[in-house]
């Protein structure tokens, strides 16, 4: 490893706070598990992303954890985007048969209520499968059952490259 990454890590945890080497470890620990292909993508393993597809819906959570907070300490607008479409995406992948994939062409958002609590999850349903395209509607709920965006977006149907 670089000598002065060490250095610079060194001189980060000295004056780190907790909440920092919370951070780091958070980092760090999602690192390893996509070395281990425990999810397939960093920003996955980053936000702890966990999935489900049943009842021709993909409903996804997310911790809620100082990383994914912008500076009024409420789950950046960015990151519940994030959320939105990866489980929408995920919704396309799964009623698509092997040899397609679906890409995000179009993303509509209306933000609700701020992001707080412990959890975040998006359940994604199915609005219309065409041949060419997938329109999906996704809802994100706060751990107290509170709506806080609704939005609807569409996925162009691809060739995967295998």
């Amino acid at each position: 490893m670089n000598e002065e990454l060490l250095e610079e890590m060194k001189e980060f945890f000295k004056v780190a706070s907790e909440n920092e080497k919370q951070t780091f470890e958070d980092i760090v620990h999602s690192l390893i598990r996509k070395q281990k292909k425990q999810n397939a993508s960093y920003l996955g393993e980053l936000l702890h992303a966990e999935g489900k597809f049943k009842d021709n819906q993909y409903e996804m959570t997310i911790p809620n954890s100082d990383i994914i907070q912008n500076s009024l300490n409420i789950v950046h607008g960015g990151i519940t985007a994030t959320l939105i479409d990866s489980a929408m995406g995920s919704l396309a992948f799964h009623l698509l048969p092997e040899d397609q994939a679906a890409v995000t062409t179009e993303l509509k958002i209306n933000y609700l209520a701020p992001g707080i609590g412990s959890t975040l999850t998006c359940i994604a349903s199915l609005i219309n499968r065409g041949s060419n395209l997938i329109v999906t509607e996704g809802k994100v709920f706060r751990d107290d059952g509170k709506l806080i965006a609704h939005a609807t977006g569409s996925f162009f149907i691809i060739k995967r490259k295998i």
